[in-house]
């Protein structure tokens, strides 16, 4: 059971689009509940650059909150299974929480 007193961190994590979704069941797979994936564009000062047009970029961001003593193994696993080392893979970082109080699921039969 996750003590509620205890600090938490917000992870964010942006990916490259349809990377979201396996983040996300990677981090089931090892019970982190606590978290979502959305889409998301934008546009830089180096793609408005391109011809004159606007190039947006499509990305995906995965926020997790974590108790914060998992906080350091969840952003190394992040990182990870990720593939952030590549180069424009994406990019993580690790904040505190001013609220929140993380999900436990209740452990449930397997559907057949």
């Amino acid at each position: 059971m996750i003590d509620t007193g205890k600090r938490s961190r917000v992870i964010t994590c942006i990916l490259q689009a349809s990377s979201g979704i396996h983040v996300l069941q990677r981090l089931r797979g090892i019970g982190i509940d606590s978290a979502f994936v959305h889409h998301a564009r934008g546009v830089g000062e180096s793609g408005k650059r391109r011809r004159g047009a606007s190039y947006y970029a499509e990305r995906e961001v995965v926020t997790v909150l974590v108790e914060a003593h998992r906080a350091e193994e969840i952003f190394e696993f992040l990182y990870s299974a990720a593939d952030i080392g590549k180069p424009h893979a994406g990019m993580v970082f690790l904040q505190k929480a001013a609220h929140g109080i993380p999900l436990a699921l209740p452990d449930l039969p397997e559907e057949s």
